[in-house]
């Protein structure tokens, strides 16, 4: 297998490149009303993707337009995003979970008027959310075809490839002038406009170009190994920036891409045997919970934790060995030394306990992924420590990456052969960076120093479409893009991730805490499904930090049942003996030995009556978004702190 070097300076170069150079390679392999897959080479990819693209400039869309895309990972999402491309236009995507108003103001703001949608449904949507609003949608295209939506402006995607193909049989000006498009695209012109909401307020426009995605194309399957004889399976949200570049790289290297869900991942690891596959962080949690929960009904887990521990030990003193740890500062000449030496006589020591978990354990989990897994990468959000050292004890290489909309997205990412715990990697080439602290200064030359993270490079976006407010607050004139992200980088260069300026948590006392470490390690109790700090109240900062924690019901319905506590979840929460249980494991994970100063001790909390959910409390790549917790539970929140008083 050869790794993809590719040399482009636009997303429609890279995908002109690999349909040329991939004819006869697998491209897709996706589900259509059944369970069974099928299939799409490069060059049956190219003739659709070709036919459409003939469609849309056959009905007006034009070099430069905004065009809508709201479908969710799939063919039809990909197909559709390629031609648009192809036409020089940029797409503006969303998921099909998206509410109405939302997609209506998107649509207004961007000026789209020819949408592209996964079925009718979303017509509906947007039709009532423009009600508000001047602006008109010309032409829906419905890519299932289905005819649930009816109007003069609606057509199907069969239609529009009716329009395609007349068009490339007319021939002439037309056609020509369709053709000539792709080859005038520029690295400046706008690739995508993808709305993110941030944390408050209206959607901002992420304006991100050809030369943006072109600078990620450029780097990444070098960066990670990756060549047309890889396969990926995803089932990332592709309107989000993770999902896409994913996607982008194994299409533009001629690798083929598996299309998965929730429901059909564990089968379609097994079947399809893939060598990469890009997730969230939940998903991985998910895979965790699945495992050891297997792993207690066989009533396997003392052995299995034994061997876990034998595996993180050999980790460990191997990371001491060669040097590869995460530490804020160089060791001196003698304790770099000793460090080597102690690594190595621990490795020896944990070396046969380690070898006989790969053999007797984690082979058979390792099964499970298909066998052939060559590295997981995992974005869109903080990979907790002890998922983490899960999956690199039982032997699953996890490429934890870094980045955001705002930089098309990868900033950094694990390396494949220097996997730095508690890192997020290296920058990625032709990336500048400073660190300011909170205080404003400049302390990127400091050793071990905090601050946050500021940015220049090629990834880096335009800026906020319609926004020049919004943007100057985080884009300088001459490319600075501040990050929000706090951030420690070690000797070495790689980026641990401390928690977000913004996100920072101030109490009466003047402590400023950083609440995702305390939040990811409260996560490691079995008896905790998510959780939220807070420490203010009444309008108030408080004098302790507060949790709003989800039960895990699973785990703590086995407990209520074994300790005599009757009822349902709804009683369990309300429980005194419920409530101890919860004081007892907060207090076993933050705590002075695990390294939480007294100030970062959750003084009090309380247990939510229900999950949080994607498109509520959690965003489409499942982080926490405070603000609607907060508002959501701001009585709840006060009532805490009063009756703690």
């Amino acid at each position: 297998m050869q790794v993809a070097k590719l040399n482009v300076n636009t997303y429609v170069e890279a995908i002109e490149q690999s349909f040329k150079n991939n004819a006869n390679h697998l491209a897709l392999r996706y589900r259509e009303g059944g369970e069974d897959f099928k299939t799409m080479t490069y060059a049956e990819l190219e003739k659709e993707v070709r036919v459409i693209a003939a469609g849309l400039a056959a009905i007006g869309v034009k070099p430069k337009d905004h065009v809508g895309l709201i479908a969710d990972v799939g063919h039809h999402w990909t197909s559709a995003n390629l031609a648009i491309q192809l036409n020089g236009a940029a797409d503006v995507p969303r998921g099909t979970d998206s509410t109405g108003p939302e997609l209506a103001y998107i649509i207004d703001h961007s000026g789209a008027d020819i949408v592209l949608v996964y079925n009718g449904e979303q017509v509906k949507k947007i039709e009532a959310g423009l009600k508000k609003y001047k602006h008109k949608v010309k032409k829906y295209i419905v890519l299932n075809s289905d005819h649930t939506a009816k109007g003069a402006n609606i057509m199907t995607l069969n239609d529009l490839k009716e329009e395609g193909e007349a068009l490339i049989k007319k021939g002439g000006k037309a056609l020509a002038e369709f053709e000539s498009r792709a080859s005038k695209v520029s690295p400046s012109d706008l690739s995508c406009l993808v709305y993110t909401s941030g944390t408050t307020g209206e959607p901002k426009g992420v304006m991100l170009t050809h030369g943006n995605f072109a600078s990620q194309m450029r780097l990444m399957p070098t960066v990670l190994g990756v060549g047309n004889e890889d396969s990926g399976l995803t089932l990332l949200p592709p309107w989000h920036v993770f999902g896409r570049i994913a996607e982008m790289m194994f299409i533009s290297v001629g690798a083929s891409l598996t299309y998965t869900d929730i429901k059909h991942i564990g089968e379609d690891l097994r079947a399809v045997k893939p060598t990469y596959v890009p997730a969230v962080p939940r998903i991985w949690e998910g895979v965790y919970n699945k495992i050891i929960g297997n792993v207690k009904k066989q009533g396997k887990e003392p052995i299995f934790n034994k061997f876990k521990t034998a595996a993180l030990k050999f980790n460990h003193y191997t990371s001491m060995l060669t040097g590869k740890e995460k530490r804020p500062r160089k060791r001196s000449l003698f304790s770099a030394i000793g460090a080597r030496i102690v690594g190595l006589l621990g490795a020896l020591l944990w070396f046969i306990p380690k070898k006989l978990g790969d053999v007797l354990v984690f082979k058979k989990v390792l099964a499970a992924t298909g066998g052939n897994l060559k590295a997981s990468i995992s974005g869109g959000g903080a990979l907790p420590s002890y998922i983490d050292d899960f999956f690199r004890a039982i032997g699953v290489r996890i490429l934890e990456g870094y980045g955001l909309t705002e930089t098309s997205p990868v900033l950094s990412i694990r390396l494949p052969n220097r996997l730095i715990p508690g890192t997020v990697g290296p920058l990625v080439a032709h990336t500048e960076y400073k660190l300011i602290d909170l205080e404003g200064n400049d302390v990127t030359k400091i050793p071990g120093a905090k601050g946050t993270l500021h940015v220049r490079g090629p990834q880096v976006m335009q800026g906020y479409y319609k926004n020049p407010k919004k943007t100057a607050e985080v884009l300088t004139p001459d490319g600075w893009f501040n990050t929000g992200d706090l951030v420690i980088m070690n000797h070495s260069g790689e980026i641990s991730i401390v928690g977000r300026s913004k996100d920072t948590l101030v109490l009466v006392g003047g402590e400023n805490v950083e609440p995702t470490p305390i939040e990811e390690k409260m996560k490691e109790s079995p008896f905790i499904d998510h959780v939220m700090l807070v420490s203010r109240a009444f309008g108030e900062d408080q004098k302790v930090l507060g949790g709003l924690i989800v039960p895990n019901l699973e785990n703590l319905g086995e407990w209520c049942k074994a300790n005599g506590v009757g009822g349902n979840p709804a009683s369990w929460i309300k429980d005194a003996k419920v409530n101890a249980l919860y004081r007892t494991e907060i207090n076993k994970y933050i705590n002075a030995e695990n390294g939480f100063k007294n100030f970062e001790k959750v003084g009090v909390f309380a247990l939510l009556p229900k999950p949080f959910e994607q498109g509520d409390e959690l965003n489409n790549t499942l982080k926490v978004k405070r603000h609607v917790v907060n508002e959501k539970y701001h009585k709840l929140i006060d009532e805490m702190y009063k009756a703690a008083k």
